[in-house]
């Protein structure tokens, strides 16, 4: 018994278990432009009212972006129409941004910082929600369509159409050696873009046919053997005007210079970017 009297009054040790972060996003999906976005983030695993949280922005191939961040005391965002807000009941995260653009799409992800035992910080993401902003309703508006052809590889460019839903098919009296998947494009004046590329024979005759809105527009092309370089077959109707035809006609020279210097579908593929 007198062993007992050298102790002191002690002091009592929780032991809680290893932290596993969970972050678990929702609330994503399609979206209208000039709409506001509302995203939750369910966390557990952690101590949530002591630990410095956060919310991202990635665009794949781009870096993440950082949108906001939340400590016990404050919040701070990018941007006045970014919101962000934590309730430590329950261990939420919340992101509003109002105001929704195009700019806007791609993948959002809650997060949380961790310091090491170096002292130095880092991130532990959540596996993100997707979101994808598209223009909003408007008066329908019907494409035009442009065929450009450099050897054998062609492409259909189809510009400024609403809504999206159209069918576009690259046609030749002999079978395209190859084409790819349909590439749609919102743009930023509420319509839509799209570009069909396939590779044909030098020689093969190619014929775009575009169905929107239960009109159909046929635009061919057939290759010209005195030996000049390659051409352009447009829509005989510009919607929009001279002056929007002539933008378009620029931006399709431009990617016709393109076609001259390679016949790399992938190439041209990439290329697209640059019209849109």
């Amino acid at each position: 018994a007198t062993l007992w009297e050298n102790f002191g009054p002690g002091t009592e040790v929780t032991v809680l278990p290893l932290e596993q972060t969970v972050l678990t996003e929702s609330g994503g999906g399609l979206h209208k432009t000039g709409k506001t976005l509302n995203l939750k983030c369910q966390t557990s695993g952690f101590q949530f009212k002591t630990s410095k949280l956060g919310c991202y922005f990635w665009d794949p191939g781009h870096a993440p972006l950082w949108l906001a961040s939340l400590d016990s005391s404050s919040t701070d965002a990018t941007e006045d129409r970014i919101t962000a807000s934590r309730k430590d009941t329950g261990s939420w995260i919340f992101l509003k941004i109002e105001g929704l653009g195009l700019r806007d799409s791609g993948q959002y992800h809650c997060a949380r910082g961790v310091v090491n035992g170096d002292d130095t910080d880092k991130l532990v993401f959540g596996s993100g929600i997707d979101v994808t902003v598209e223009p909003g309703p408007r008066a329908p508006l019907s494409p035009s369509v442009f065929l450009v052809r450099g050897q054998n590889a062609v492409a259909c460019l189809i510009r400024n159409f609403y809504p999206k839903e159209l069918h576009v098919s690259l046609d030749s009296p002999v079978p395209l050696l190859s084409a790819q998947a349909l590439t749609l494009v919102p743009m930023a004046n509420g319509t839509y873009s799209a570009v069909q590329i396939g590779r044909v024979g030098e020689n093969d005759t190619v014929t775009c046919s575009v169905k929107h809105l239960g009109k159909e527009i046929h635009v061919s092309y057939k290759p010209d053997h005195t030996g000049s370089d390659p051409g352009i077959a447009p829509e005989q109707d510009l919607i929009g005007g001279p002056e929007q035809g002539n933008k378009l006609l620029l931006s399709v020279m431009g990617l016709r210079l393109l076609f001259v210097k390679t016949v790399a579908i992938n190439v041209l593929f990439t290329t697209t970017a640059l019209i849109f």
